[in-house]
């Protein structure tokens, strides 16, 4: 199974075979720039598999964190919105794509070929094809700020499943977090570069000296560009902050569960959405 088809899509099909479809992209000239400008940085982590220690204990909390939440919701086939350019099933499903079906979602043509059913398109055009099917839920693995229109996102991968489930991994750019989070990655290469005592007070001492005055800025022009709603850089449409990722969910759905990754700023979220797409 690798062309686009004429007739409605046949997840079931799909997800026994594994196959691969291709889906017509309509996206627009700015999301095909943005999405293009990721392909170098996921081609150095998707496909090489070169995560670092801390995002690879992230990707185990949240496959427990969706194993969870399908049980809860007695579900066992998901779909995965932007799930990257690896031929391998992403780390955050391993395990548990042993007891549900699983397909992968993402427009970036990199590898047609991989070891999972794969739907090489934009969410907007999946949507559009699925008639009859659904998944049991949807999840956005990192890639909610991907999306040009984050509200309309989440509708479109609602109305992908049968009861509006979706669950979340997102990156949260408030002060305080970013602040921990490189303070705590921080103190753990410290500690273990330097294992005297005294050096390692020295280290520390130079780390406060020479770095936070530079964290400070580096955080204050962050919040100028937050404030006004501009990403900080151009491989996203947005940036999110606890709040406000809290109040766009709990605008469009139920909020089950929203919650921070210890020492990262980062958040996990189920929800059921409610409101219909535009």
């Amino acid at each position: 199974m690798t062309d686009s088809p004429d007739t409605p899509l046949k997840i079931a099909a799909l997800l026994r075979e594994r196959g691969t479809l291709r889906l017509d992209q309509q996206g627009s000239a700015e999301w095909r720039r943005v999405t293009e400008a990721s392909l170098e940085e996921y081609r150095d982590h998707h496909q090489a598999g070169d995560y670092p220690p801390a995002i690879l204990e992230t990707m185990s909390m949240f496959e427990g964190f969706i194993a969870k939440w399908a049980g809860i919701w007695e579900q066992r086939s998901m779909i995965d919105l932007g799930c990257g350019i690896g031929t391998a099933l992403p780390p955050y499903v391993r395990n548990i794509a042993e007891t549900m079906d699983y397909a992968g979602l993402d427009p970036l043509d990199e590898n047609p070929d991989r070891d999972y059913a794969f739907i090489c398109g934009r969410l907007e055009d999946l949507a559009e094809q699925l008639k009859d099917e659904k998944f049991g839920l949807a999840v956005f693995a990192t890639s909610l700020d991907h999306f040009e229109d984050a509200r309309n996102a989440l509708t479109l991968a609602a109305n992908l499943t049968d009861g509006g489930h979706v669950i979340i991994w997102s990156g949260v750019h408030d002060s305080p977090l970013i602040a921990r989070s490189e303070l705590s990655t921080r103190i753990i290469d410290l500690c273990q570069k330097h294992r005297n005592a005294l050096t390692r007070i020295l280290a520390f001492w130079l780390y406060g000296a020479l770095t936070w005055p530079r964290v400070a800025w580096h955080l204050a022009r962050r919040e100028r560009k937050l404030a006004t709603g501009k990403p900080l850089d151009n491989l996203h449409f947005h940036y999110f902050t606890e709040n406000g990722l809290k109040t766009l969910l709990e605008d469009i759905g139920t909020m089950h569960e929203f919650t921070q990754c210890p020492g990262l700023n980062a958040v996990f979220a189920a929800v059921t959405i409610t409101q219909e797409t535009k």
